[in-house]
């Protein structure tokens, strides 16, 4: 199966992943689309001081957002914000400090953000690391998971009543196409066994694979995204992930050097790869479809042909009850109010 898996996704993301995949889709849409301004809508995108989260902040603010940028290094995030200030001529761009690793810093955020009275419009869920090293987050989980899986899950249901509060609202997490190469493993979230270093994505037998553990948590997010996408209809917030495709950044190049060398060529540019997240932010969140997997401004299926990949509603049920009991005590639920519509 996994060999099966790995052909299918190569297969398919040579054919629609790359800068090839994008300019064929680009033929077809109505740049219009991009023409719409933000002014006195507010956006969050965490992982802001580099890459995609960097790019989309600033193509953003360019068009009149209130623009917070999530780092969790300070000097990178202050240094990120004026370069976006000086090329957008928008002055509203501002640094928010927090590592969405720990739930004590993302706990903080969502306080801080509350007694502020900020409003929220678009939250994109996009800062994300790929190690192959095992290292512990502050609370003790294993990073990757702590970051794409429990951050962004504890930030977006931390902010859910401001977003409620300010609907239409939307919130995007930002998956990948390694997502095709996993189902969803959920067993070892269950048992809150992301610690162990001896396991493929944490929990298990075995050397920790950090590739395995990056597609876990992604195909996790699109997971995470269906499930509030569901409980939150009703309330003015539209939930979806998408897939920016093979997009060139120093986190790939870093991260994964082999896969980029060998199709470095095809690679899209980051702006090409930032460009659905930025479309997805113009939209009228109300036309969107909530839980849906988006590439190239289209929903995409979520599952490849013989990847084996697919999972049924107890396996996001046991998700999502492992998350809210690692939240549970630790951030502030404001969750949307169930007169919003919201089943509970």
């Amino acid at each position: 199966m996994g060999f099966l898996r790995n052909m299918s996704f190569i297969f398919y993301g040579s054919k629609h992943f790359g800068k090839q995949g994008f300019a064929r889709a680009k033929a077809s849409w109505d740049e219009s689309a991009l023409s719409r301004r933000l002014e006195g809508k507010v956006v969050l995108v965490t992982g802001a001081n580099q890459g995609l989260g960097f790019v989309t902040a600033q193509e953003l603010a360019a068009r009149g957002a209130t623009t917070y940028m999530v780092c969790r290094n300070p000097d990178r995030g202050r240094e990120a914000v004026e370069r976006v200030r000086a090329a957008t001529g928008n002055q509203d761009v501002h640094l928010q400090v927090c590592d969405v690793s720990s739930l004590a810093s993302v706990n903080g955020l969502v306080r801080e953000w509350e007694a502020a009275g900020r409003p929220l419009h678009v939250l994109v869920n996009n800062a994300g690391i790929l190690v192959h090293e095992y290292a512990a987050s502050a609370d003790g989980h294993e990073s990757t998971f702590a970051t794409h899986t429990l951050g962004s899950f504890a930030l977006t249901w931390g902010l859910g009543r401001v977003l409620a509060a300010s609907a239409p609202a939307l919130v995007v997490f930002v998956s990948s196409g390694g997502m095709y190469t996993s189902g969803l493993e959920v067993k070892h979230v269950a048992n809150q066994d992301m610690a162990p270093k001896s396991a493929p994505g944490g929990g298990g037998g075995g050397k920790f694979d950090g590739t395995v553990a990056y597609s876990r948590d992604k195909r996790r997010q699109v997971a995470m995204a269906e499930r509030f996408g569901e409980l939150w209809a009703g309330s003015g917030v539209t939930v979806v992930s998408m897939h920016p495709g093979w997009a060139v950044t120093e986190g790939v190049k870093k991260s994964i050097p082999g896969f980029y060398n060998f199709y470095k060529d095809s690679f899209r540019q980051v702006e090409q790869g930032a460009d659905t997240l930025v479309w997805l932010a113009l939209q009228d969140p109300t036309k969107l479809q909530p839980g849906a997997f988006y590439l190239d401004r289209t929903v995409q299926p979520k599952h490849l042909p013989l990847a084996g990949t697919a999972y049924d509603t107890a396996a996001v049920d046991t998700l999502w009850r492992a998350l809210e009991g690692m939240v549970a005590g630790k951030v502030t639920q404001a969750e949307p109010p169930a007169a919003a519509g919201v089943k509970g």
